[in-house]
């Protein structure tokens, strides 16, 4: 089930992300990369504003915790989009991204951005979602490999 994130949903949130980040991008990106990306699990009550200040979604699996989950800025920019490794393969980033997807349409938006990691470029190409620049980004000291993507919309 896809629905609105809580603020209660912030500490199951960040676990996600930690964990997506060591668990399922180590087959793209070296320990000192990982390290750098998400040295620890991050704080929720740090992250809660950034996360209410987007359009954030999560998905529940059938007994109601939270395995997935994506962030959209009001402009199209999706910040983030993370699952539990155990939740990967399984259609829960397609039911999240889908959902960001019907909003921005909605709304009107034309395009839709998003800074993939290596993991996540194949995602985005499946969803029709062009690379526009390979780029390099550093975090504590090291460099970081992603590709800044986009998708054009219809209009609704």
């Amino acid at each position: 089930m896809v629905r609105r994130f809580q603020k209660a949903d912030a500490p199951g949130v960040c676990e996600i992300f930690y964990r997506s980040v060591h668990e399922v991008a180590s087959a793209r990106y070296d320990r000192a990369q990982l390290d750098a990306w998400a040295p620890a699990v991050p704080d929720s009550t740090q992250w809660l504003e950034r996360l209410l200040a987007y359009d954030t979604f999560v998905a529940d699996d059938d007994a109601g915790k939270t395995v997935g989950w994506i962030a959209m800025s009001e402009t199209g920019y999706i910040d983030m989009l993370f699952c539990l490794p155990e939740a990967t393969r399984c259609g829960i980033s397609a039911r999240l991204y889908d959902e960001v997807e019907r909003i921005a349409i909605a709304r009107g938006l034309r395009k839709l951005t998003a800074h993939a990691s290596l993991l996540a470029q194949p995602f985005f190409k499946k969803h029709g979602w062009i690379v526009d620049a390979h780029e390099i980004v550093e975090r504590r000291g090291v460099e970081l490999p992603r590709a800044a993507m986009s998708k054009s919309l219809p209009l609704p």
